[in-house]
């Protein structure tokens, strides 16, 4: 419709305008709270800012003369005022770029700069080669103090791998050194059961008191894996040492041998078999302080 159209609209019968009305007032009702939502956003914006809240002003649409309701009118009131846009924006960042600017005299700082750089410059080359020259002087080799009763492995102390197997019993027992000689020499040429046995020879003499009682039985299997015939010129200095070992830690414990040829005793003897005699040894037996048995004996039977 053109506006002389718009004049005559308002004489025409009153269902004609409300038909009108009724089809564009939905639209309208929208556009309004399309616009509220808009306004409240920018009220709590330039809040933010530190602004006031922009001022509403006149709607500029097309549409909305043509509706000539009291009540639609109040309403559409605030339809322009999110129109306006806020000038918060350019003054933000003139303020920090206009302080910056005269806050740097440089003429009057690089002077006492440049005095204190000269002074270290000229102390750290003087005081290098006194470090060096100290450094020579405390690398001198000192021997370190060692721990009462300690055994040395090496230097001038004669310690060994014997002496640190065997302790003093080493010099008590002349056997102990003809076991620990045979011993060491299959360590040196990698026998495993030989290093195994000499394992068990460390973590048994390392034990504290509650460990070496239950370390006794897996000693013993090691040696007959080591020494299957069971060659008593090394078992029997092997037993005075171990003997010797629970006397100091104050245990009691004593180690029974098994023969090849003893009736089978299965209070004492392990075997996997059915048999009346001992025709094999893989252990022996540790009693307790009473003589009852602690652990039983591997053995083969037949």
């Amino acid at each position: 419709m053109n506006a002389e159209n718009t004049r005559h609209a308002g004489e025409p019968s009153a269902p004609t305008l409300a038909e009108v009305i009724d089809v564009i007032r939905p639209q309208v009702e929208k556009i309004e709270e399309g616009f509220k939502a808009i306004r409240i956003t920018l009220d709590a914006l330039a809040e933010h800012l530190g602004a006031m809240p922009s001022l509403p002003t006149e709607n500029r649409r097309g549409p909305a003369p043509a509706i000539k309701e009291p009540s639609s009118a109040e309403e559409r009131r605030p339809i322009a005022e999110p129109k306006t846009e806020p000038p918060m924006a350019a003054p933000v960042y003139v303020p920090p770029a206009a302080v910056a600017i005269p806050a740097q005299p440089a003429s009057a700082v690089l002077p006492p700069l440049a005095q204190p750089v000269a002074a270290p410059v000229v102390a750290i080359p003087a005081a290098a080669p006194v470090a060096q020259a100290a450094r020579p002087a405390t690398a001198t080799v000192q021997p370190q103090p060692t721990r009462a009763g300690s055994i040395p492995a090496t230097g001038p102390g004669g310690g060994n791998w014997s002496q640190i197997i065997f302790g003093d019993q080493l010099k008590a027992d002349p056997g102990i050194g003809s076991l620990s000689g045979a011993l060491l020499s299959e360590v040196y040429a990698t026998e495993a059961d030989a290093i195994g046995m000499l394992g068990y020879l460390l973590a048994f003499r390392s034990a504290d008191q509650e460990r070496k009682p239950k370390l006794l039985k897996e000693l013993g299997e090691a040696f007959y894996l080591w020494k299957p015939d069971g060659n008593e010129r090394l078992l029997e200095p092997l037993i005075h040492w171990v003997h010797a070992t629970l006397d100091q830690a104050g245990i009691n414990n004593r180690i029974e041998v098994v023969q090849v040829g003893d009736r089978y005793d299965m209070q004492r003897h392990n075997a996997k078999d059915r048999g009346a005699e001992v025709c094999g040894v893989a252990g022996w037996v540790v009693l307790r302080d009473n003589g009852k048995v602690y652990s039983k004996a591997n053995v083969s039977v037949r």
